[in-house]
Formats: C-alpha cells, structure tokens, sequence
C-alpha cells in the first residue's frame, strides 16, 4: 500500500517514464540478479523499475547526504554532469570528478561517493578501498548501500533529482548551524568519573 504522502511523487516519476531502466551502451550487458529486486519486469529490450522500491533508496540517499552534510563529513561527486558539477563547484567538502580510471584510486578518503553512470571499473575501485557508494542509475548493486533506481536521463527527472540533492545539501547546512549555535547541554548532576578511576581509588 503506497503512502498517500508519495502517491503524488509516484505519479510525477510514472508520467516521466521514471519506471525505465537505462539501457547499457553495450546492449549485450546483462542486468545483475542483484537487482532484479528492484524490477518490476521486462519488455523486449527494456527492463522496468519498481518505483515504491525506488522511493525508499532515493529518500535514503537523499537523508544519508543530508546528514554527512552536516557533520562536516566529506563527499565525492564522480559524473559527467555539468549541472551537477556547477551545483557543488564552490563547496569545501565536496569534491567533482569526471570518471579516469583510476581517479579513485588515487581519490582521498570520503564519507560518502556519489557514482551517476556506474560501470564495472569504479565499482571495482570503490570495493577496493571500501568506500560507502551512492548508485544512480546502476545495472547492478554489488555493493552499492544507496541506490537511486530512476530514470534521470529524462531530463525532467534529472533535474527534480538534482534539485532534491541540493535541497539536501541546504538542509545539512542548517542542521551544522543550528549544531553550532546550539547551547551546551547542562549537567545537573555533574559529570561522573571514568570507571577505571573509581575502581583505583576504591583499591
């Protein structure tokens, strides 16, 4: 049963043929068994998202950046998404790359990597250094802990994507002003002695 909350958002991604499964640009790879839990089915060529399913990894993904936002954790952007790239430009803890092999391999440690266009190669970097992977647009989840199952290459998608993304992003912000701002918590009972401590003055 959908949530009267998403019934619109369900619409809005059906009538934007959110439902379809990028095709490969090499029509002879297979879509993995990882994720035919994400699949309705499939139609001559073309495969179909289950779009309730998706909606739970796309608000996951949405929540999980929001939140690494505001801990001052950082996040890596690998796409050929010049919207994208121009969205998060000026931003200290979050860095743009344009998929080379072996760009994550040489990448500094992050929080969080951001894969749109996911092939075989940087999910093999990304497994060897075990970094935490946000998928867009996968045909598998090997790995992947936040995959966003959804047509975006309808651009109408693409950019309700890429403005909850940013809208994400704007919400950490706050969260790490208000966090900042926020006053000490006061104990009323004062602060209590590590045991180890306790236990050598009892000796």
């Amino acid at each position: 049963m959908v949530n009267k909350k998403h019934e619109r958002l369900l619409s809005f991604f059906i009538g934007s043929s959110g439902y379809l499964v990028p095709r490969p640009q090499n029509e002879y790879v297979k879509i993995s068994k990882t994720m035919h839990c994400y699949l309705l089915g499939k139609r001559n060529n073309f495969y179909f998202y289950n779009l309730e399913k998706s909606l739970y990894g796309i608000r996951a993904t949405l929540e999980v950046f929001k939140n690494i936002v505001a801990k001052e954790g950082k996040i890596l952007l690998i796409s050929n998404s010049l919207t994208l790239e121009s969205r998060f430009a000026l931003e200290s803890n979050i860095n743009y790359l344009k998929w080379k092999r072996g760009s994550l391999s040489k990448s500094q440690d992050v929080d969080l990597v951001f894969l749109s266009g996911v092939n075989r190669e940087n999910l093999v970097e990304a497994h060897r250094k075990c970094l935490l992977l946000s998928g867009v647009g996968s045909s598998t989840m090997s790995k992947i802990a936040y995959p966003v199952n959804l047509n975006i290459e309808s651009p109408l998608l693409s950019d309700w994507f890429l403005g909850a993304l940013y809208t994400s992003y704007i919400q950490g912000q706050k969260m790490k002003k208000t966090r900042k701002t926020s006053l000490p918590v006061v104990r009323l009972l004062g602060q209590g002695k590590p045991k180890a401590v306790i236990q050598k003055n009892a000796i």
